[in-house]
């Protein structure tokens, strides 16, 4: 696995890549990074140029110097740039929460750059009344502060990087805590972005080949049934995740690695074929 830095209209942007092949571009949720992806890269390596991006403001690539007014276009204009980086004039692309909305964008507003479209659950509101309810949650309002004592981990910051790693997966939890503590205090931002976000003005503009990739139970599991019917062309699958309500209920790929990267390279594998 090798790691880059891509100059975009957004600032740097950081990348781990493996493989050869046909490119597939993988976004990750907030407030992860490049990393929720580390256990299922070596099975889409096998056959596929796969490289993980870590979204402005996470991982190591470059913060916001303020909460982006464009919001989800904003993080789009990331992923644009590594596609040019990277010499690709279109790719493969799978997105994970806050990564499908923005890959939704990607295809939505770049249609030429997308070979085909990967939406694992998603987050698509389209009742303003529901919208002003989820941007009325503390956790889109406002960050963690950090302290001098180190109080704000056990506040703030511990048992939200729970829903990320289940009780055993120590190597997960450490990831994803080293994760969160990366994006800081306005890691909220992308959130308020996916929330404001019109996917259902985007849906109808999507022209390559969709999937929309869902997890049982899981907790956007019918905003992501929503985001299939919305979509007339898009094909749809399931797969299991861990269990609702519990530790780590948001941690899919580092649970079910090949289950996720079968489910998408299956349907990969048949556009490429075409």
């Amino acid at each position: 696995m090798r790691r880059g830095y891509a100059d975009t209209a957004v600032g740097q942007v950081h990348y781990v890549e493996a493989g050869e092949g046909p490119p597939l571009i993988l976004l990750h949720q907030t407030a992860s990074s490049s990393v929720m992806w580390l256990r299922a890269i070596p099975y889409f390596a096998e056959r596929y140029h796969t490289i993980a991006m870590d979204t402005p403001g996470f991982g190591m690539s470059d913060h916001p110097a303020e909460q982006p007014t464009e919001g989800i276009p904003y993080y789009s204009q990331a992923v644009i740039g590594l596609l040019d980086h990277l010499g690709y004039r279109q790719a493969n692309i799978v997105g994970f929460h806050t990564g499908a909305s923005i890959a939704v964008d990607v295809a939505a507003h770049s249609p030429e750059r997308v070979k085909s479209l990967v939406i694992a659950p998603i987050l698509a509101v389209d009742d303003q009344a529901e919208r002003d309810d989820w941007l009325s949650r503390d956790d889109l309002k406002s960050g963690w502060v950090p302290d001098g004592k180190g109080e704000f981990l056990a506040n703030d910051i511990l048992d939200y990087v729970a829903h990320f790693a289940t009780e055993n997966d120590g190597e997960t939890y450490l990831r994803e805590l080293i994760a969160k503590l990366q994006a800081g205090p306005n890691y909220w931002w992308t959130y308020v972005a996916v929330v404001q976000y019109d996917h259902y003005a985007a849906y109808p503009k999507l022209q390559c080949p969709v999937l929309v990739l869902n997890v049982t139970e899981e907790v956007l599991y019918s905003y992501t049934t929503k985001a299939h019917a919305a979509i007339p062309h898009s094909e749809y699958v399931e797969i299991p995740g861990p269990e609702p309500n519990i530790r780590g209920w948001v941690a899919v790929v580092p649970e079910f690695p090949k289950e996720f990267s079968d489910a998408v390279m299956s349907f990969v594998d048949r556009v490429e074929g075409e």
